[in-house]
């Protein structure tokens, strides 16, 4: 969990990156990973509660600071899980959660789902990676949709 993430920044800078976009001051990614019964996969996935949470952070660093908004994200396990069963069908993985910005104040709150396909993740993969044998062990399908979902969210904050 990332909590007063901006303590040594100058209030100067605070106070630019609120104008331009929304200020954050916490980011939390829950994940529950079920008992995974692909070893592959579960090497590669065990740290994507904080990978994602590093992932969202450095997407929008510049709008970190003590007072702001905390984005939660909820992964869901079970469509989580089910990539892990089908781990060679990747059209069917899924990274998927319930995100929400809870800002200051009752009434701005907002949470939305957010689902990325393995398909959609890997869409901007570069040409020497090869989608052929990729698997939901792969390090880049991994990468790729941590990157996916960290994109998509930095976006909403913008």
């Amino acid at each position: 969990m990332f909590k007063n993430l901006a303590t040594g920044l100058p209030f100067s800078a605070l106070a630019t990156a609120g104008l331009a976009a929304q200020t954050v001051s916490e980011i939390d990614v829950s994940v529950d990973l079920p008992a995974i019964e692909n070893s592959e996969a579960a090497q590669v996935w065990t740290s994507l509660g904080t990978d994602l949470e590093t992932a969202i952070a450095e997407r929008i660093a510049p709008q970190l600071g003590e007072d702001g908004s905390e984005v939660v994200v909820d992964i869901n396990e079970v469509a989580l899980a089910s990539a892990f069963e089908n781990a060679y069908a990747l059209d069917n993985s899924t990274l998927a959660g319930l995100v929400e910005i809870r800002e200051p104040g009752l009434l701005n709150n907002e949470a939305y789902e957010l689902s990325i396909t393995a398909g959609q993740a890997m869409s901007a993969a570069s040409p020497e990676v090869d989608l052929a044998n990729m698997t939901i062990a792969s390090t880049e399908l991994y990468r790729a949709m941590i990157d996916a979902f960290a994109d998509n969210v930095a976006q909403k904050l913008k």
